[in-house]
């Protein structure tokens, strides 16, 4: 492990150590991205196979969304486990928290949605055992500074993190109310896959939060990378998936409402992306 110093304009010097994460964050870390793998591409590329394994039914659509979900996720916890060190589960690690841990609630609310199939239990199982662990890392790395904290510039804070915060105060009143708060979207949604669907946009926001005041490039990198491709999928997927079904209304100002939203996170994730080359690399103090 490396501790590295960095000098900023105003002489300030901070310190960190990019350590590398337990072998069992890295682990469970990489079990997950498998998972996600086969879940994430194979709603999206071959949704009718993989919904006869899905323990409730899904439509076209609730396959689309879940299928960008999963994908957009598989991005932060590969980059974890292929990186293994604290920057970037800084920022990973609590987002992978705030997601399991709300679809782990919203499941058990919904309990009577699953059909109590092997599926069934190998969903809770990893619903239980992936938030256990996040919460314990989290734990367990308390108190350890950033690896190095190179904010990102003013201007461009307000620019490419404060919208994603935004939307995940959306996020938060889906998670609330998803009747009242989904209306507008393309395709009807119930309450069970509009609180599902709330961490795709309150996942975001917490990167968004944990990038404010401290962020290493890899860190940037990792949540542009996430965020984009979180942003860009559900726009495709969705005149892909409607090109067969022709239900979506595309002149109503709620679909184009709903495709903004997504192209926020899209735009955002390419910016944090362009970010994460322009700042400035740590530089060794010792090794």
């Amino acid at each position: 492990m490396s501790k590295i110093a960095v000098v900023h304009n105003d002489g300030e010097t901070v310190s960190g150590e990019n350590f590398e994460i337990s072998r069992l964050l890295f682990w469970v870390t990489a079990v997950e991205s498998g998972v996600l793998f086969v879940a994430g591409l194979g709603l999206l590329l071959f949704p009718s196979l993989l919904s006869l394994a899905w323990p409730w039914d899904l439509t076209p659509f609730t396959a689309l969304l879940l299928g960008a979900i999963y994908t957009a996720s598989l991005v932060a916890t590969a980059m974890t486990a292929y990186v293994h060190r604290w920057a970037p589960a800084r920022i990973v690690v609590p987002m992978i928290f705030l997601f399991t841990a709300v679809v782990l609630v919203v499941s058990v609310i919904y309990l009577d949605r699953f059909d109590g199939s092997y599926s069934t239990w190998l969903w809770f199982f990893l619903y239980l055992v992936i938030p256990l662990n996040a919460l314990y890392h989290i734990w367990l790395y308390r108190g350890r500074k950033p690896f190095v904290r190179i904010p990102i510039p003013n201007h461009l804070r307000w620019v490419l993190l404060v919208p994603t915060i935004l939307l995940g105060i959306y996020g938060l009143g889906l998670l609330i109310s998803p009747e009242s708060l989904s209306g507008f979207w393309p395709w009807p949604i119930d309450d069970f896959h509009g609180r599902m669907y709330s961490v795709l946009y309150m996942t975001p926001a917490l990167g968004a939060l944990l990038l404010y005041k401290a962020a290493a490039p890899i860190e940037t990198f990792t949540m542009g990378l996430t965020q984009g491709i979180g942003g860009l999928v559900p726009m495709v997927g969705l005149a892909i998936v409607d090109r067969d079904l022709n239900k979506v209304d595309w002149t109503q100002a709620g679909t184009w409402v709903w495709i903004g939203s997504f192209g926020i996170l899209f735009l955002t994730g390419v910016g944090l992306v362009l970010t994460s080359r322009s700042q400035v690399p740590p530089k060794p103090l010792f090794d």
